[in-house]
């Protein structure tokens, strides 16, 4: 099973929560399928599948990534492969790694 799980600042609240919350969620509705947030917490993302909904949690890690001012709104963001952990990764650290 992969899974991403995003938490939120806690200082952001009301409709810029919402707001969030309503991107990541379309961020993981996208050409490669759709995969639903599973956290009942309002400050906490967790979006999880099987093998066949890689391609829609990896394009939208990637599009949640490129979404203007997300990343600053984020306290911390993981990447888990419960089949291969050295997979894991910290999401909000590789998306800091510049390009060359």
């Amino acid at each position: 099973m992969y899974r991403t799980e995003i938490e939120i600042k806690k200082n952001i609240t009301g409709d810029a929560l919402n707001k969030l919350r309503q991107l990541a969620e379309k961020a993981f509705s996208n050409r490669a399928g759709s995969v639903k947030n599973s956290s009942s917490n309002p400050y906490k993302l967790i979006f999880q599948g099987e093998e066949k909904d890689y391609g829609c949690l990896d394009l939208g890690v990637v599009n949640l990534g490129d979404a203007e001012g997300f990343l600053r709104q984020v306290n911390s963001w993981k990447w888990i492969d419960e089949e291969d952990p050295n997979e894991n990764c910290d999401v909000l650290e590789a998306f800091a790694m510049p390009v060359r």
